[in-house]
């Protein structure tokens, strides 16, 4: 996991400007207005703030005259800096210029001699694109106090040259590409006082880095730091402050910081590392700390009493750690606490009493643990309390009524305990309150709990499932004017769908599933704007589908965004709509697709056809209704849906074909219908079982039963023969029937291909080539075949390609997608293609589409997948690309049986990088920048050496010429697809980051993106490696066939990557680019 901060919320430090010794710190007044806005606790200012505090009070940096030149030794150091940087941004601004002391960034001390040059003091280039691996030459700056290269693009090793700068105090080099050991690097840094190296690549042990008298801020987080943590960095200084460990892989405990002098220190994080143990004892004698951080560790045993030594304390973060026992009721000392967060242990007993004596307490989040007894803390105590989190324990007995004296309080979650009674009335108080989730517990009266919140006007989110059992759903009810999230579910509730409902303008979420409803689904359903999730399944509801329900907007035109659900305290604000399923009890409603589940009810009537205008839907449930009619072929038109479920029902007629369109669709099931006909085929289903169609006689196909055996398997025994084994007259007369008509349609058909053989119309289907082989050869004999410069096919002709592929046999076939059929051809000279056929209609002119495939035939890389040429006819496009020798990585990792085991770590790391090339080649090299927005592993091809290419670049925007190349129509595969898509449809550059995530994660896991388990515990694989990775299991997430215990760091380097890359928040994924340099940098020796 990473922290939630990010390059871009750092203020910028400017020497030579008005303010402070010549530093601009008019940044602190915004941040600390953002930080009240946003509610950020004090830990990431504090580090800018004392920061800011050290340059004021160590460089007395004034603006030198500008007469007054640098040091000549200083210039040539500062020019080989800037020469060595591959994008040469500042050697453009630097070079004309030989007053090195007017640079931009650079800040030189006052010599108070006229005759004598100045010195550079401060070299401040955060936020600049710089590139390169040469810091050498900035060792040679003998008089830098003040280095900041923060937010940049820099890479390589450390230089021992740094070592060199005695004088340095600040040094910030966060949030760039640099990686190796530091030791030896930073061993020379005897002034040092703020010491920034986060958000890098560093590995190895921090073993010998010492000898800091001065330290003040020490900032390693986000590294690949092992190794035990050693108190040589902080045993030598008194005045240090800070300390951020976190997010590395350090191991054991926290003993070894034992020897250090801990008089002022403020902040400890050590989070999300593989610590363990009990927390030592010198940590409950620090009378300055004010921030703990030791969360997503494995530390164990009770928290100690002693905890009440530590006066200053303002926030205590221990969450995900397997700390047991009681909490200790000590916090009567701790009257300075703000923040309190441990949840996720196996805490057990009574909610401490003495919280209620911590006055400027906001956040309490102490959910998922075991704690007992009443909820009976004084809350009267607690004015400030902004968040409360009691979740998934087992208290008992009533609500609280003393919580109405937090007048501030806006979250409050007291989900799955074992609650009763009624809301207390004085909740009404709540003027703030905006999120409030109590299912799972037995609250009674939903007639005077909504009378109460009703008054509660900045409520948007009320989660009220799973209590208020076989009550009456009331029909008056007011306010509600602000809800977005509504949930009723599984309470056996009774009545009507209640018209109160409609005052409820910005709904997004509407969930009544579950209950004893009945009537019918009112048409003023419609009418609600902002609807996008409603679940009214498993009731008894009557009538027809209303047809306003096709005219939901949010389902038609908007883009469904609920990041303003994002809480900062982590709160889930949904609960599960099935309440049978096992797993995670909740989920931020961000995650929830737009979805519309009508599932076991008592509905009839027919399908509008007016529904395939819910464009943005992603899932349709209608199952187990009484529902009739056919299946409309609008349906087509939903190209976001994913789940479509209409089995169980009375439908007649035929699957329309043009539902293999939906390239999205991953669930599919029209079993027990009365439907008849052919299955379609192509896209999504040839890949869903035959038990989504099953229960319907008259359905036949290739992904089914054969059409060609369909009419005898589907004869019952009686009538294909009597008793004593001879045909029966009915059969017979049955047989003759079909026959007469089996060659009246023969006679009509070979009819029409004659009448029609002199008509040129263009090709329907390049499928139907097997039976008309003599029609294909004429249409692409007509048809102009392109071939691109860089082509290896050199006088190539259409007839080429016909026989090539054996007039595109379905033999050829090596592989098929959302783009179309790819076919393998041997051409003439020996050599052999892939032909990849388009399917979908592109909607340009000749001209324009050729100009985009040229395009395309531009982007020239080694890990790309190279066009050769194209060929067009009508709505037919063939385009021609290199042959890939091993195919896809999906077949090697999931269809071949030993591909697993084929796959070593090398030949998948290797696999790993040279992807990772080729998508930063379209998204940094590439004029214009080309989002993929479908990366996938069967879109990794692989050469005959395992090189890995990068396949389908481009073809989204062949198929939809009028997008833009950043900012386009979502296209993805499930499993791929990114969180935020759900919301903003729109297709980025960070999107294609998450995708290659999840590519990482099936090189790591050798499993499917999606099904990774089986039963009803079942999860995507991304949820699974989170869930194992906070297990700190792993080494259980890596595929065994490749397990290496001497490979684990390079692993664990992978893994981290993986997960940075999918991170839920696209702001904090890194660039592609980034991702590859790290890469490269898995496995490599430092010297």
């Amino acid at each position: 996991m990473e922290r939630s901060s990010s390059p871009e919320s750092k203020p910028h430090l400017h020497p030579l400007n008005n303010g402070c010794f010549g530093l601009d710190l008019s940044w602190a007044s915004p941040l600390i207005s953002a930080m009240v806005m946003l509610e950020f606790t004090p830990m990431t200012f504090l580090k800018w703030a004392l920061l800011a505090c050290l340059v004021c009070s160590s460089l007395s940096l004034q603006s030198p005259k500008l007469t007054q030149s640098c040091d000549p030794n200083d210039l040539r150091a500062l020019k080989e800096f800037a020469g060595n940087l591959t994008n040469g941004s500042i050697f453009f601004l630097w070079s004309n210029d030989s007053h090195c002391c007017r640079w931009d960034g650079v800040g030189c001390e006052d010599s108070n001699n006229g005759s004598v040059a100045s010195r550079v003091a401060s070299l401040i280039l955060p936020h600049r694109g710089l590139k390169g691996v040469n810091l050498r030459a900035l060792g040679r700056l003998d008089h830098l106090k003040f280095l900041d290269l923060s937010s940049n693009q820099l890479d390589g090793e450390l230089p021992m040259e740094l070592s060199n700068l005695h004088q340095l105090e600040v040094l910030d080099l966060s949030y760039n590409k640099l990686l190796g050991p530091v030791s030896r690097s930073l061993r020379g840094l005897k002034s040092i006082k703020s010491l920034n190296i986060s958000s890098n690549l560093f590995s190895g042990d921090f073993l010998g880095v010492g000898g800091f008298l001065n330290l003040v801020v020490f900032n390693i987080s986000s590294n690949f730091f092992n190794g035990s943590i050693s108190s040589q960095f902080c045993s030598s200084s008194n005045a240090i402050q800070m300390i951020d460990l976190s997010m590395n892989h350090f191991t054991g405990g926290l003993e070894g910081l034992g020897n250090c002098s801990f008089t002022s220190l403020q902040n400890l994080h050590v989070d999300y590392n593989s610590l363990s143990g009990q927390l030592p004892e010198f940590l409950f004698s620090l009378p300055s700390l004010e921030h703990l951080s030791i969360s997503g560790n494995n530390f164990s045993g009770h928290l100690s009493r002693k905890l009440s030594k530590l006066h200053s304390l303002k926030a205590l973060v221990i969450f995900g750690n397997r700390f047991g026992g009681p909490i200790p009721n000590v916090f009567g000392n701790l009257t300075q606490l703000e923040i309190l967060i441990a949840h996720s242990n196996s805490f057990h007993g009574e909610l401490p009493s003495t919280l209620a004596l911590c006055s400027k307490l906001r956040v309490l989040d102490i959910r998922n643990n075991s704690l007992t007894g009443q909820i009976d803390l004084n809350f009267t105590g607690l004015p400030h309390l902004c968040a409360l989190d009691l979740a998934t324990n087992n208290f008992s007995g009533f609500l609280p009524s003393t919580l109405s004296s937090c007048r501030e309080l806006k979250l409050l979650s007291l989900a799955k305990n074992h609650l009763r009674g009624p809301v207390p009335e004085s909740f009404a108080n709540l003027k703030y309150l905006s999120v409030l989730t109590l299912s799972n517990n037995s609250i009674e009266n939903l007639a005077e709990a909504l009378s109460v919140l009703q008054k509660c006007k900045n409520l948007t989110t009320l989660i009220l499932t799973k209590n208020f059992h076989g009550e009456e759903i009331p029909k008056n009810v007011k306010g509600f004017e602000s809800l977005m999230i509504f949930a009723l579910g599984s309470c056996t509730l009774r009545g009507q769908i209640p018209y109160w409902l409609l005052n409820c303008k910005k709904l997004q979420v509407l969930d009544l599933s579950w209950n004893h409803l009945d009537g019918s689904i009112p048409p003023w359903i419609g009418e609600m704007e902002n609807l996008f999730y409603l679940d009214f399944s498993n009731n008894s509801l009557t009538g027809r589908i209303p047809k306003s329900l096709t005219e939901l907007k949010s389902l038609i035109f908007t883009k469904c965004n609920s990041s303003n659900f994002t809480t900062s305290a982590g709160i889930p604000l949904y609960v599960k709509r099935n309440p049978s399923a096992n797993g995670l009890q909740y989920n931020q409603v961000s995650s929830f697709p737009p979805s519309i589940f009508l599932s076991n009810n008592r509905i009839n009537g027919t399908i509008w056809p007016e529904i395939g205008k819910l464009k943005q839907l992603h899932v349709l449930d209608l199952s187990r209704n009484n529902i009739t009619g056919t299946i409309p072929d609008s349906i087509s038109n939903m190209g976001n849906l994913e789940v479509l479920d209409l089995s169980c029902n009375d439908l007649h007629g035929e699957i329309p074909s043009s539902l293999n369109k939906l390239t999205f669709l991953s669930k599919f099931s029209v079993a027990d219908n009365q439907l008849h006909g052919m299955i379609p085929t192509g896209g999504q289903f040839l890949s869903f079982p035959n038990s989504s169609f099953e229960g319907n006689p008259g359905l036949c196909g290739e992904v089914y039963i054969p059409c060609d055996t369909h009419d005898t398997m589907d004869l019952k025994p009686e009538t294909r023969a009597s008793s004593n084994g001879k045909f029966g007259q009915g059969s017979i007369f049955g047989i003759t029937i079909s026959v007469g008509v089996g060659i009246a349609l023969l006679l009509a058909v070979v009819w029409l291909r004659m009448s029609r053989r002199d008509v040129g119309d263009p090709i329907a289907d390049l499928d139907e080539e097997i039976s008309r082989p003599h029609r294909l050869s004429e249409v692409l004999g007509s048809s102009k075949l392109v071939l691109f410069q860089n082509s290896g096919c050199k006088d190539l002709s259409v007839a080429d390609l016909l026989k090539s592929t054996n007039n595109f046999n379905q033999a050829n076939i090596i592989g098929c997608g959302g783009f179309g059929l790819v076919y393998k051809a041997n051409l003439p000279d020996g050599t052999r293609a892939a032909i990849k056929r388009l399917s979908g209609d592109c909607g340009q002119m000749e001209r324009e589409f050729r100009a985009e495939v040229e395009a395309l035939s531009r982007a020239q890389h080694k890990n790309l997948v190279s066009l050769q040429g194209y060929c067009r006819h009508g709505n037919d496009r063939l385009l021609i690309y290199s042959y890939m020798e091993n195919g896809s990585l999906d077949y090697w990792l999931h269809e071949r049986v030993d591909g697993g085991s084929f796959l070593t770590w090398d030949t998948r790391l290797k696999i790993a990088q040279g992807a990772g090339r080729g998508l930063a080649y379209l998204h940094k090299v590439c004029e214009p920048s080309v989002v993929h927005r479908d990366i996938k592993s069967s879109n990794i091809l692989l050469d005959e050496t395992f090189e890995a290419h990068l396949a389908d670049f481009g073809l989204s925007r062949l198929l939809r010429p009028y997008d833009t190349h950043v900012t386009t129509d979502l296209v993805g595969t499930l499993g791929y697809i990114p969180p935020e898509y759900s919301q903003t449809l729109t297709a980025t550059f960070k999107g294609d980051v998450y995708s290659f995530g999840v590519v990482l994660l099936e090189l790591l896991t050798g499993r499917r993106p999606v099904e990774v388990c089986k039963g009803k515990n079942c999860r995507d694989l991304v949820s699974w490696v989170f869930q194992m990775k906070s297990e700190k299991k792993e080494e259980q997430i890596m595929d065994s066939s490749v397990w290496d215990k001497d490979r684990e760091k390079q692993f664990l380097e992978v893994l981290g990557i993986a997960c940075r890359c999918i991170d839920q928040d696209p702001r904090q994924r890194p660039s592609i680019d980034q991702v590859v340099s790290w890469l490269d940098a898995v496995g490599k020796e430092s010297v």
